[in-house]
């Protein structure tokens, strides 16, 4: 069992998750509903999120505080997969045309961590920090592909339907899977929203598992099948320099940019 403050700062952390871009101020009744904690422990864990500045109260709303941006700038420089990847994340954009962005996983989900939007006018426009399902989309296919862990975290949390084009049946999803694997990327088409397309390709770390996913999107009528199989390749090839750089493939294999 874990300790007492290792769980602590567990549920601390699920609560501060729980704010996104596209929700920044949550009360505690949809605090407690996304986290499915007691709501004395959630009204404890706000009490003091707000005490350290971590959580600012607005009304009978709360906000992450502005104390988090103190960590944001020493975690970008200090992470070694940032500082390689970016300029390999502008490259495809510019190569492809289309948004890039990288992505790492968080149990069930992934987060974007770095991006670089098309110079299309009609274009996907993630952002740092979005999170996002892993069965619906490409990059999410990449680690449930290569990753037994992230395949059970995400059957655990239930595969929801986003599209007519989501896959929610587990052995259409185990072909598609065992796809991705033959061929090193993965394409969506509208499973996550109608219209938008996606391309991924896992950046295999240590153990052979992904340390990240590097994907592209973009409208489907221009990133469609015919596409996604001229670019997959590039996509993949993009991917592996990454991993170069950073070591975890033999030198003779790498693409430098």
């Amino acid at each position: 069992m874990s300790e007492p403050g290792v769980r602590v700062l567990g549920r601390a952390c699920a609560v501060l998750d729980c704010f996104t871009e596209a929700e920044p101020c949550l009360g505690v009744a949809d605090i407690r509903q996304r986290t499915g904690l007691p709501a004395t422990t959630v009204a404890r864990i706000v009490t003091t999120l707000v005490q350290e500045g971590l959580l600012v109260r607005e009304g009978d709303d709360y906000r992450v505080g502005l104390r988090v941006l103190v960590w944001s700038a020493p975690a970008r420089a200090g992470s070694s997969l940032l500082g390689v990847a970016r300029p390999f994340v502008e490259q495809l954009r510019d190569v492809t045309g289309e948004s890039a962005g990288l992505y790492v996983r968080q149990d069930h989900t992934r987060v974007l961590v770095e991006a670089a939007s098309s110079h299309h006018s009609v274009i996907y426009r993630g952002y740092v920090g979005q999170v996002l399902p892993l069965h619906a989309g490409a990059a999410g296919k990449c680690f449930m592909a290569f990753d037994g862990q992230a395949l059970t975290a995400a059957a655990t949390a239930g595969f929801e339907r986003y599209t007519d084009s989501t896959v929610v049946e587990r052995d259409r999803l185990d072909e598609q899977l065992a796809l991705v694997r033959e061929r090193g990327w993965a394409y969506s088409e509208s499973e996550r929203e109608v219209g938008l397309n996606s391309v991924g390709a896992p950046i295999i770390g240590f153990g052979g598992r992904p340390e990240a996913v590097l994907a592209i999107g973009g409208p489907s009528t221009r990133l469609d099948q015919a596409a996604a199989e001229r670019v997959g390749p590039i996509v993949a090839a993009t991917a592996n320099a990454i991993a170069a750089r950073m070591g975890h493939v033999p030198t003779e294999e790498r693409v430098d940019v």
